[in-house]
């Protein structure tokens, strides 16, 4: 009875002792737990890991053109050229290395969780291919080479996020959302079909652009307390094609443009630290 009493005491000091703190402006510091809404709220972090890129290219020369060109022209025996050309003008690039931050938002219902996130990265894709060949119909001279290049320095992805806690401290994810990246990308031919009134096939192009893609995968995110989480995570990025024209300097009846066609995509697997402020 003692002891119950002693206790009823304490309650009713430390009661009446949080109403005058309150009464006075004070708010007590609510620390989160694991199961109470764990992972709600912001938070900000870095990442690293690894970037696996494929630019897949394809030259075509140009044909059917409505006007004469060297490499299309049925009545031209160096008709057959063309694809030989083209051939050579396809292939694939690939690199690797990524790290980056992030920061997003969630919100908890239960074991539920969703959000968003965004993150900025270095994306240090880039490859160079140098390719000669020999055309099966002699023109003139009988070699050629195409150069092809592709680099990316960064990407960005904005995603959703929908998690389900397998533990109260461990939860899962899907992720979805829209990539963006810059694409470095450049092609030139030439050919030694010369003499002393032709000068030979030559043409080069070069674009930089941004491209914008879709994003899609998937993770794990686990705490480590209140306030820090480590995560693990993979995405694919695709950024579709982009069509380029490379037009060929050459006498006037023997001009005309050949086309590249280059796409861009890559996976990302990386590991990650969080604080939720």
């Amino acid at each position: 009875m003692k002891a119950t009493f002693q206790v009823l005491a304490t309650a009713l000091v430390a009661s009446a002792a949080l109403s005058a703190a309150r009464a006075d402006g004070y708010e007590p510091t609510v620390v989160r737990t694991a199961g109470e809404a764990a992972f709600s709220g912001p938070y900000i972090g870095l990442n690293a890991g690894a970037a696996w890129g494929s630019s897949s290219y394809a030259t075509n020369p140009g044909c059917p053109f409505s006007t004469f060109a060297v490499f299309c022209d049925s009545g031209e025996p160096s008709r057959a050229n063309g694809p030989a050309v083209a051939q050579s003008g396809s292939g694939d690039l690939s690199s690797s290395g990524f790290t980056g931050i992030q920061g997003g938002y969630n919100w908890q219902v239960g074991r539920i969780v969703f959000g968003g996130e965004g993150d900025f990265g270095a994306f240090n894709l880039g490859k160079s291919v140098s390719r000669s060949g020999t055309f099966p119909v002699s023109f003139l001279g009988n070699a050629y080479t195409l150069d092809e290049s592709m680099s990316t320095d960064w990407l960005i992805t904005l995603r959703g996020r929908l998690g389900f806690t397998v533990t109260p401290s461990l939860m899962l994810y899907g992720t979805v959302g829209v990539a963006l990246t810059d694409f470095k990308f450049s092609s030139s031919y030439s050919d030694n079909a010369i003499d002393s009134t032709f000068p030979g096939g030559t043409g080069s192009l070069s674009v930089s652009n941004v491209l914008t893609g879709w994003t899609i995968g998937g993770g794990g995110e686990w705490l480590l307390n209140d306030r820090w989480s480590i995560k693990g995570e993979y995405l694919y990025v695709d950024f579709g094609s982009t069509n380029m024209p490379v037009a060929l300097s050459n006498t006037e009846d023997y001009r005309q443009t050949m086309w590249v066609d280059a796409d861009l995509s890559a996976q990302v697997a990386r590991v990650g630290i969080n604080y939720r402020p």
